[in-house]
């Protein structure tokens, strides 16, 4: 019995070291592994983590490593083949699911990619969670932006946006960008708005609020960071487009809050401004312009203001909201039409060709 005794204390002995060795065999193998993936050569750390395998077959941090290793060696159906064991097994798994989204997004099923996606999104992750499914939303965000399926990506960038710390402004911005791709230009600036919130002396975040602002025809709140970001950093840019901002809403007869009398005057002033322009134009076109079409477009604008100068006056401005809409319709298609004969136009008359982008603004 004595000898029995001390052969099995052996025995339990000689095995735990044995498979001590073989766990830290399996670990030498598994880190370098890991070293060669991470130094971009996944050949290499394929024959690693089998090797690895080799010592423990059941561990699965190692299988998900080797399909990792197939994956960026470009071997997808092996890939696949470890990821799909591998799901079958915790396909609540944030990790596994995001590889086969990358998988199945190289082999070119999209369907199965997006499906994967969301639920490398759902998933359990170890470490960092909410980076982790932020992550994933980008790649999937990526993904759909790439196939042109726009109203699928704005919702996952919506739901990025969302779950955004409130504090993180670096975020928030790059929220902006996204909506920005899709777009979006009333979620864009209202993301980089909430960057603002974080620090509201970012002269980057003032410049990129005021310019999606202005792009967007939103003039009165382009003015206001326009002007926030001139007093920050002035620079000649900066106050030129600031300039321009106020010269539209100066000239705007249909900027909310103005009296009758002040859109009367605004609007009398604006038509003569654009009766000036079109008559300069004329003058320049007739003599520079080649193009026969050109010529028409000219005279037909020439003739319909000749008609609508009887009508209009600031007596029958001030006296008929429709003539003064009339009248501001003109305007535009004034400044449309010379701006592509007589060149861009500048100073008030580039302000009154950005009218029109504010009333699309103001009556969507």
């Amino acid at each position: 019995m004595i000898l029995l005794g001390l052969l099995f204390v052996v025995t339990a002995t000689l095995a735990r070291t044995y498979h001590a060795r073989e766990e830290g065999l399996a670990k030498v193998w598994s880190d370098r592994g890991n070293r060669d993936l991470s130094s971009g050569k996944p050949g290499t750390a394929l024959e690693d983590y089998r090797n690895s395998l080799s010592y423990a077959p059941d561990n699965t941090d190692v299988q998900l490593h080797l399909a990792e290793a197939l994956l960026a060696d470009g071997r997808l159906a092996e890939a696949r083949s470890y990821l799909s064991n591998l799901w079958d097994h915790v396909p609540g798994s944030g990790e596994v699911n995001l590889d086969l989204a990358r998988v199945s997004m190289r082999l070119g099923d999209a369907d199965q990619a997006i499906q994967y996606f969301r639920g490398a999104i759902l998933g359990s992750w170890e470490g960092d969670a909410a980076f982790h499914r932020r992550q994933a939303r980008l790649e999937l965000s990526e993904f759909l932006l790439d196939k042109r399926k726009l109203d699928e990506a704005q919702a996952v960038i919506t739901g990025i946006a969302m779950d955004t710390p409130a504090a993180n402004g670096p975020v928030h911005e790059e929220n902006g960008h996204l909506f920005l791709r899709v777009g979006d230009p009333m979620m864009a600036l209202a993301e980089f708005e909430a960057a603002l919130q974080t620090d509201p002396h970012n002269i980057e975040w003032l410049k990129e609020a005021a310019q999606v602002a202005f792009e967007d025809g939103n003039y009165s709140k382009a003015e206001i960071y326009f002007s926030r970001a001139v007093q920050e950093n002035s620079t000649d840019d900066l106050r030129s487009s600031l300039a321009l901002v106020r010269d539209i809403l100066r000239n705007d007869p249909f900027l909310p809050g103005l009296s009758e009398e002040e859109q009367t005057r605004r609007s009398w002033r604006d038509f003569q401004q654009g009766m000036e322009r079109l008559h300069k134009c004329i003058a320049v076109g007739a003599s520079n312009s080649s193009s026969s079409h050109a010529s028409e477009d000219l005279d037909g604008l020439s003739k319909d203001a000749q008609e609508l100068q009887k009508r209009v006056n600031l007596t029958s401005l001030g006296s008929d909201p429709e003539l003064r809409k009339e009248a501001m319709q003109f305007v535009s298609r004034i400044e449309d039409v010379t701006s592509q004969i007589c060149g861009p136009p500048t100073g008030i008359d580039q302000a009154l060709r950005l009218l029109k982008k504010q009333q699309e603004v103001l009556n969507p």
